[in-house]
């Protein structure tokens, strides 16, 4: 979270900044955060406020704005959506900006205003919010350092396991560099961007269980493949023993 505070020629602003982490939510429970957002500024501000508000959301790589407060469940999409934006704009009020900025690479909510109560109340209320649905793993940041790691790790064991086997031709010894290069595929050509997003939105949860948790099973094919690389070295080197005995 970072503070700040602007003087102005007519007062002081003041406004909080707060990172997210990796979120996954339905429409639905977006809009309640909206809802309630827009409940708040209005009693911070009055009913007769007329501040501006936009919506953007990327759909296909095309980004959208709407000039008006649209709820997410209401706007027309595929079944998942990577980015949301919403902004509320009026100067000289107890709150005169809220950002609720969600993507891959970034999730912030910015609230500022001229009361720092109101400003802090609200911040802290939509970081609440949106903590309710934050996810252990997602993002770019983590996709690449993740990926870098295993990629290095799989790579490193797939010339080791291969150079072991052909100097013992001990069968039992193919699981390494078969597990080695089943795990650097699922590294390299799964599409981790859309099951490991940073800001997933859906407009409705598949009734299916596999294509519901395609994001956790295909983490535990990546966590057999690493688990098979010692395992297989373990079985060769049991079976040495036994032939020396």
């Amino acid at each position: 979270m970072s503070l700040a505070t602007t003087s102005r020629s007519n007062g002081v602003e003041f406004s909080q900044i707060r990172d997210l982490p990796a979120l996954k939510l339905g429409a639905t429970d977006l809009d309640a955060i909206l809802l309630k957002t827009h409940a708040l500024i209005d009693a911070a501000n009055g009913p007769e406020d007329s501040g501006r508000e936009t919506v953007r959301v990327s759909i296909g790589g095309q980004d959208i704005e709407i000039p008006h407060l649209s709820l997410a469940s209401s706007v027309a999409f595929p079944n998942e959506l990577f980015a949301f934006s919403y902004t509320y704009y009026q100067p000289d009020k107890p709150i005169s900006s809220v950002t609720i900025d969600l993507g891959d690479s970034l999730r912030r909510v910015s609230v500022s205003g001229d009361s720092a109560d109101k400003v802090e109340e609200l911040s802290k209320l939509l970081e609440k919010d949106f903590r309710r649905y934050s996810t252990a793993a997602g993002g770019l940041k983590f996709r690449r350092v993740a990926g870098i790691c295993l990629s290095i790790l799989f790579l490193s064991s797939l010339m080791i396991g291969s150079a072991y086997y052909w100097n013992t031709r001990n069968y039992k010894a193919l699981g390494m560099p078969i597990c080695s290069a089943v795990g650097f595929l699922l590294v390299l050509l799964a599409p981790w961007n859309r099951f490991l997003p940073g800001f997933v939105l859906h407009q409705r949860y598949s009734p299916f269980f596999v294509l519901r948790h395609a994001p956790q099973l295909l983490v535990l094919a990546v966590l057999a493949m690493l688990a098979g690389i010692p395992l297989s070295y373990f079985l060769a080197r049991r079976g040495e023993r036994h032939q020396l005995q």
